[in-house]
């Protein structure tokens, strides 16, 4: 199966995954622009060392409460190199005099040793952000609060596409979890900036009347510190000096507005054309936020799709789970019973006789995923599927843990899954019939669905959504596998002869350490349903070993009575 998690909204997670993999029209294409940017007030002046001779020289008296510990007259190699440690930690800024040196607002401070996780961010800001996006705006805030400039407003009033909630959320945690000085911090950033313009006002040496003619500069533009300043904040300059970051802005700043300018007149255009009856050129796909609004019919689709609940129901874990395990219990039970009394039509009943019963079989169920995967492009349909076709935990739908397993929305993913369907669903049909395996495929993919949705629900993972067919595939796996664990296979002819090829424990000792490298891996374990691949492989291996017994104990029925007719004669 494969999985959806973190971004996905837990009160309408399938409505989200849909239109990401179908539906251009639906997705948010607004992507925030940043320009790099570092401000004077964000900015340390460039030698630590200096501004501390500078205070003692003027008198200041610096206390304990402003100064937390006195700085070194070099950078640190954590600050000159990377933030991380010798063991691959990373070094945690608290106090404005430890700012490194390459700080900008943007890249913010690391708040902790490692990155929270998407269970610790979506407790922090609910589903409609995930945990990257999170941990960058913890970062920035952070980086606000040790640097002195979290109530300036040229600063704080950038929210790198933020909203005002989540910082609000962001700086509530970070003051409850990891405390800092921000008054303090604030106090010593303002010093050093009075200590800048006391600098310039020192450097400034006045000219006289005769100099100032010849050099044909106004008389009002030189003065004191306070007009050295106003000059050089109304030129758009930092009282440090020109800065290549500050002019890359500028120059992205000039070109934005250009951009907007211009989709503004093509709008402009588009429309005068639409009311004079004139047809425009097409719409490039890249840019799907020019389609404009969506239709009425189309917006009553996804409204119709999307759940009204703000909150998951108030259910215990049993209350959320019994309805689901009894409904997976009385469809294996139809299964048993199915796979007790089915008797294989003769060639001249079936309704294809020219093709294979295996052929038939396997290519029925890619056909059925075929179609729903094709249906998933319809918005007309996502209500019904949203409910019946898409395991959801915080809303658990029982007859969901049937219809996920023909679900599919990326290609990619129904690709993969009826590939090997087809490979190795067809041997072990011929192997053991189709009720058997018609059978153990659809009870595989039910053991895994239940699992799956059980451990999400016992982990409270509310904003976890799953489908696909990869339970039962790896059913059908785990169950050939087993049953032929000691007999040699080739792929494509590889290893040649003489070998007799790989033995098909290796083959399932290799699954099931794929699987467990997906563990290990971020990105995986967000977008692979891992436990519904084990559980799955344990219900094949668990049938394939129970149908090698009842063949054994068959094969011992049938040679009773020819043993007896031995003794006899």
């Amino acid at each position: 199966m494969s999985c959806s998690s973190l971004g996905v909204n837990a009160f309408r997670p399938s409505v989200q995954v849909a239109t990401h993999h179908l539906s251009r029209l639906s997705r948010p294409v607004s992507t925030p622009i940043v320009f790099p940017v570092r401000f004077l007030s964000s900015t340390p002046p460039p030698c630590h060392s200096r501004q501390f001779q500078h205070r003692r020289r003027s008198g200041r008296n610096i206390t304990s409460h402003t100064l937390l510990r006195k700085p070194l007259p070099w950078p640190t190699a954590a600050q000159r190199f990377g933030v991380r440690t010798v063991f691959g930690g990373r070094i945690v800024y608290k106090h404005y005099i430890e700012l490194p040196p390459n700080y900008t607002d943007e890249d913010g401070l690391d708040f902790t040793s490692k990155d929270l996780r998407p269970e610790e961010v979506h407790a922090i800001f609910g589903a409609d952000i995930d945990a990257y996006n999170a941990n960058k705006l913890l970062k920035i805030i952070h980086g606000r609060r040790v640097a002195g400039t979290l109530e300036d407003p040229t600063v704080a009033g950038r929210s790198y596409g933020y909203t005002m909630e989540q910082r609000q959320k962001a700086l509530a945690y970070l003051r409850d979890h990891y405390p800092v000085d921000e008054i303090a911090n604030a106090g010593l950033r303002a010093e050093d900036e009075l200590a800048a313009l006391e600098a310039l006002e020192e450097d400034a040496t006045p000219e006289t009347t005769e100099e100032l003619d010849a050099k044909k500069v106004p008389r009002e533009s030189t003065g004191k510190t306070n007009k050295l300043y106003k000059g050089a904040i109304q030129k758009n300059k930092s009282v440090y000096g020109d800065s290549v970051v500050e002019q890359l802005r500028i120059e992205n700043e000039a070109k934005w507005a250009a951009e907007k300018k211009r989709l503004e007149e093509e709008e402009a255009k588009k429309a005068e054309e639409e009311r004079n009856g004139v047809a425009g050129p097409l719409t490039p796909l890249t840019h799907p936020e020019k389609f404009g609004k969506l239709s009425p019919t189309v917006q009553k689709w996804i409204t119709s799709a999307t759940s009204d609940l703000k909150e998951p129901p108030k259910l215990s874990a049993w209350q959320r789970l019994w309805p689901s395990a009894t409904f997976v219990l009385v469809l294996l039970g139809g299964l048993g019973v199915y796979v007790y009394i089915y008797k294989p039509a003769k060639r001249n009943e079936r309704w294809f006789p020219e093709i294979p019963p295996a052929a038939a079989t396997v290519g029925a169920l890619i056909l059925l995923n075929t179609l729903v995967h094709a249906a998933w492009k319809f918005p007309a349909l996502w209500a019904p599927f949203n409910k019946y076709l898409l395991i959801t935990p915080a809303v658990p739908k029982p007859f969901a843990l049937l219809g996920a397993m023909f679900s599919h929305q990326a290609f990619g993913h129904l690709a993969v899954n009826m590939g090997f369907l087809w490979v190795v669903g067809t041997l072990l049909h011929d192997d053991i019939g189709r009720a058997k395996f018609l059978g153990l495929y659809l009870g595989s993919g039910l053991v895994a669905a239940m699992t799956s949705m059980t451990e999400f629900v016992l982990r409270q993972r509310w904003n976890i959504s799953t489908l696909g067919a990869s339970g039962a595939v790896y059913g059908a796996i785990g169950a050939y596998c087993w049953m032929h664990r000691l007999d040699g296979h080739r792929i494509f002819g590889f290893p040649p002869p003489p070998s007799e090829g790989l033995k098909g424990i290796v083959f399932l000792a290799f699954v099931v350490a794929t699987n467990i490298s997906f563990l290990f891996s971020k990105a995986a374990r967000s977008r692979i349903d891992v436990t519904s691949h084990f559980a799955g492989l344990a219900a094949g291996v668990a049938a394939g070993e129970w149908i090698l017994r009842r063949k054994e104990a068959e094969k011992k029925a049938r040679m009773e009575p020819m043993a007896v007719r031995v003794s006899k004669v």
